[in-house]
């Protein structure tokens, strides 16, 4: 009885750690769009009314949702509030310190956009917010058609793991 139990809860962990992968791809899916959204208000919000950094950072946050509202209104704070720091700094750290589950590649064209900010013309802060969330939105597509195909093998692998280990300890 002890065996069986013991059996069936490494196969529930297997089958655990298949969705879990698939998961986390869907999660970086859903991280994309909201930054997408978000940076996509900043854009909107900037060339219509020229908002200061800190209110377009807090508009984003509410144009967004889930970890990027988080990530837009902690730099908001951070902008509000940077005593000398420019604003690529924070925005690099509140980056580094989120929540969102990016790659590399995201992270350094997030990064890259940080740079601009605050620190050039309305029109080219807009040109470079629409830049950088089109390019977030190829990453976006190829994030999705990963998910799509990897989710279901993850899924399927933990399944397959699971049974075999209950196969094999029973």
């Amino acid at each position: 009885m002890t065996r069986l139990l013991g059996a069936a809860l490494l196969a529930a962990g297997c089958v655990g750690a298949g969705v879990s992968a698939a998961g986390r791809l869907e999660g970086r899916v859903r991280d994309l769009r909201q930054l997408i959204a978000g940076l996509e208000e900043m854009e909107r919000e900037l060339g219509w009314r020229q908002a200061p950094l800190p209110e377009l950072l807090e508009r984003a946050g509410q144009g967004s949702g889930g970890r990027a509202a988080v990530f837009f209104r902690r730099c908001a704070q951070r902008a509000s509030r940077l005593e000398g720091c420019p604003f690529r700094m924070a925005w690099a750290q509140e980056l580094e310190g989120a929540s969102l589950r990016l790659t590399m590649p995201d992270r350094l064209l997030l990064d890259q956009l940080g740079g601009v900010l605050g620190r050039y013309d309305a029109a080219s802060q807009v040109q470079a917010l629409a830049e950088g969330a089109a390019r977030l939105e190829e990453q976006r597509r190829a994030a999705q058609d990963s998910r799509q195909r990897l989710g279901r093998v993850y899924t399927a692998l933990g399944l397959a793991g699971g049974a075999l280990m209950m196969i094999l300890l029973i």
